[in-house]
C-alpha cells in the first residue's frame, strides 16, 4: 500500500514524498522505482519538514504512528485497520486542527457512486435485503513476496478481519444504515500455512431494518466480488471484476445493464488504481480546505465493532448486538 499511495500522490501532481520502511530492501525498492527520498530511521524524522503523514504500514503499527501524527499536529491518512489503537488518542484530539483520514476506498469507486445513484432514485423501491461475496485466493495478494510472511496471514491481523469492516464501508454507506445485530461464523478451512481464518459467514440486521448475508474468503482462486440488492421493486447486481451492473424492473420485467469503467490496474494488482487516486486527491483537498473528507474514525470505529460483535458471535454461537460507543 506504501508504493500505491507514492503512485496516488504522483498522479495528483504531488511529487514531495519522503518513504519510510523498517525494512531496508522496501526502502532501497521505493528510491529505485519511484526516485523518492527516503530514511533509514525513523528518527531522522524532522516534523518541520511535512506537512502530511500517510500510515500504510502493518495494521498493528498504526497506533503509534497515529500517535506520533497527533503530537506534531500533522494531517494523516490511515489505511484500513484491524484494531482500534490510536482511536481513544483521535477522539481525545477532536479539537485538534488538522484532517484525520481513515480509508475509505469504496466510496471512490465509480460501482459504487453508480449504485448509490440508482438507489437514491428509488429505482428498486425499498430495499429490504443483500447478499455479498467477496473471495480472492491469499498467496494472489501479493504474488511477489511469500504470504506466509505477510501481515494478513497473521491471525490478529489475517485478511478476512481486515476485508470485513472494508467491505462495510460501501455497503453500510448503501443501506444508509449501520449493523445492530450480527450473528456467523469466523473459521480456517483451507490448507494455506498460517493461523489466520479463511473464510466469514455472516447474517445481519441493520438499525433500519435491512437484512443482509456476507461471505468474506481468501480461498477463492479467482477473485471475485458480487453484491446483489433486493428492493420492493426491483433488484440491483454488480459483479466487480465483470464490471457490470444489473438493475431488474418488476413493473416491466426488463433488466438494464450498465456497463462500468474497468479502470488501470498496475501488474500483479487486480483493483485499478483510479479509485485510490481519488481518495488522496479527497485528503489533499481536505488538507487545502477546499473540500470534506468522506469518512471519518467514529464511522470506522462502529464497523470494528461489528466485526468484534462477529469474533464473539463465532466464539458462542449467540446473535450479538453492536451498541454505538461513545466517542
Amino acid at each position: 500500500m506504501g508504493k500505491r499511495r507514492i503512485r496516488n500522490f504522483f498522479a495528483n501532481g504531488e511529487h514531495s514524498v519522503v518513504g519510510f520502511d523498517i525494512r531496508p530492501d522496501r526502502n532501497k525498492e521505493a528510491k529505485t522505482e519511484y526516485g523518492i527520498n527516503v530514511i533509514s530511521s525513523f528518527g531522522e524524522v524532522n516534523p518541520d519538514d511535512f506537512d502530511a503523514v500517510i500510515i500504510s504500514t502493518s495494521p498493528e503499527a498504526h497506533g503509534e504512528y497515529i500517535r506520533f501524527a497527533l503530537k506534531n499536529k500533522k494531517h494523516f491518512f490511515v489505511e484500513h485497520p484491524v484494531n482500534t489503537d490510536g482511536y481513544d488518542d483521535i477522539f481525545k484530539s477532536k479539537n485538534l486542527d488538522i484532517v484525520k483520514a481513515p480509508s475509505c476506498t469504496p466510496l471512490h469507486s465509480p460501482a459504487f457512486k453508480t449504485m448509490k445513484k440508482i438507489l437514491d432514485e428509488g429505482r428498486i423501491g425499498k430495499i429490504l435485503a443483500f447478499q455479498h461475496h467477496m473471495g480472492q485466493y491469499l498467496p494472489d495478494w501479493h504474488p511477489w513476496e511469500d504470504y506466509r510472511h505477510v501481515y494478513f496471514s497473521k491471525k490478529e491481523t489475517g485478511a478476512c478481519r481486515e476485508m470485513l469492516p472494508f467491505e462495510l464501508i460501501g455497503i453500510n454507506h448503501l443501506m444508509q444504515s449501520k449493523v445492530a445485530e450480527i450473528s456467523g461464523s469466523i473459521t480456517k478451512v483451507s490448507n494455506l500455512d498460517m493461523d489466520a481464518e479463511d473464510i466469514i459467514l455472516a447474517t445481519a440486521k441493520y438499525e433500519n431494518g435491512i437484512r443482509g448475508s456476507l461471505v468474506i474468503d481468501i480461498i477463492s482462486r479467482k477473485p471475485i466480488v458480487i453484491l446483489r440488492i433486493i428492493g420492493s421493486e426491483g433488484i440491483l447486481e454488480w459483479d466487480k471484476y465483470g464490471a457490470v451492473l444489473k438493475v431488474f424492473d418488476t413493473k416491466s420485467g426488463k433488466t438494464e445493464n450498465i456497463d462500468l469503467p474497468k479502470g488501470h490496474a498496475e501488474p500483479n494488482y487486480v483493483n485499478p488504481e483510479e479509485p485510490y487516486n481519488d481518495e488522496i486527491k479527497s485528503f489533499l483537498a481536505a488538507i487545502k480546505k477546499e473540500g470534506e473528507y468522506l469518512h471519518t474514525f467514529e464511522t470506522n470505529y462502529q464497523l470494528l465493532q461489528t466485526l468484534f460483535a462477529l469474533e464473539e458471535s463465532s466464539r458462542t454461537g449467540k446473535t450479538v448486538s453492536i451498541k454505538s460507543p461513545k466517542v
